[in-house]
């Protein structure tokens, strides 16, 4: 096999990797700076540390929605979604099972923002078609469940915390952060487009499967880490936030910018697979607040099957 072959390989790898180091490098110099402006942790950890470690999808999704693949946009943001449910919090489970304690009140909050993004597309744009409108009224899901969290958020919070660093350094980190991300983006999305093409399966299904595996990265990180700290409120919250900013926020803007029509099967039969995964995971921490380590199982079994439909789609 020659060299060039392997190029839209090393690109998707790569662009994986930058994306994953510039998400970390944005959350850490604007979380820092935020603070130093005054902004309360809670309401900085709901912003830009719950939704940082969502750029990715955002980067990704907007940058191909802009050259006109809307496909891979969509594929994307739906893909990772389920992949956050199912693999990110399944794979937590099983490294250290996940309790929550007291915070059922704003789980059941997340679970139905969460549901009702994909219940709009479903309702709206069940023939393929994502109108401006539709994405303008993603964006008021996602905008009205923002002012909620932090409106809640302020309420409760009281911590006043102290970060070393300049301003300055905290800007410079957060603009490398930034141009690292766009970087990452384009290596991810013309790897992305360029194996579609050589394989000859759709932009959605590498968007769905590939590209999304790499922009959840983040996510998947944070919440093992988050688990393994004892810290599983912050593990579950970064994936209902990020599933929210994802479709509300990721989607809505990118066709907000460039309305497009989509592949049929991402809107009737990924997005009700979607809504599943949201019911399932919201049934399993509903339940008794905590996901076991056999509840993890059987979420990545879910998601391993899920893997096969696509294939067996594919083919």
């Amino acid at each position: 096999m020659s060299s060039e072959n392997f190029v839209p390989w090393l690109l998707l790898g790569g662009g994986a990797a930058a994306l994953g180091l510039g998400a970390s490098w944005l959350v850490e110099g604007a979380s820092r700076f935020a603070i130093r402006l005054g902004i309360s942790p809670m309401v900085v950890g709901l912003t830009v540390v719950g939704f940082g470690t969502s750029m990715p999808e955002f980067s990704v999704s907007v940058l191909a929605a802009i050259r006109g693949s809307a496909d891979l946009s969509l594929g994307n943001a739906v893909g990772s979604n389920i992949m956050n449910l199912l693999l990110v919090l399944g794979a937590a489970s099983l490294v250290a099972p996940i309790h929550i304690v007291g915070a059922r009140r704003v789980l059941l909050r997340d679970l139905v923002c969460g549901l009702l993004p994909p219940a709009l597309l479903m309702a709206l744009a069940w023939d393929g078609r994502i109108s401006r409108g539709t994405a303008c009224l993603l964006l008021a899901i996602f905008a009205a469940f923002l002012w909620l969290a932090i409106s809640q958020a302020k309420r409760v919070d009281t911590t006043e915390t102290i970060v070393r660093g300049s301003m300055a350094a905290h800007l410079g980190l957060t603009a490398v952060g930034i141009a690292v991300l766009v970087l990452g983006s384009e290596m991810l999305v013309r790897g992305g487009v360029e194996i579609a093409r050589r394989f000859e399966v759709s932009e959605a299904v590498i968007g769905l499967t590939l590209v999304a595996f790499g922009t959840s990265l983040p996510e998947l990180a944070t919440s093992v880490t988050a688990v393994l700290k004892g810290e599983s409120e912050i593990g579950v919250g970064n994936v209902l936030g990020s599933n929210i900013f994802n479709l509300g926020a990721v989607v809505g803007l990118a066709f907000a910018i460039r309305p497009a029509t989509v592949s049929g099967f991402v809107i009737t039969q990924d997005l009700p697979i979607l809504v599943a995964a949201t019911v399932l995971t919201g049934a399993i921490v509903l339940r008794d607040g905590r996901i076991n380590r056999w509840e993890g199982a059987v979420m990545v079994a879910c998601f391993a099957a899920y893997l096969v439909f696509i294939a067996v789609r594919g083919s």
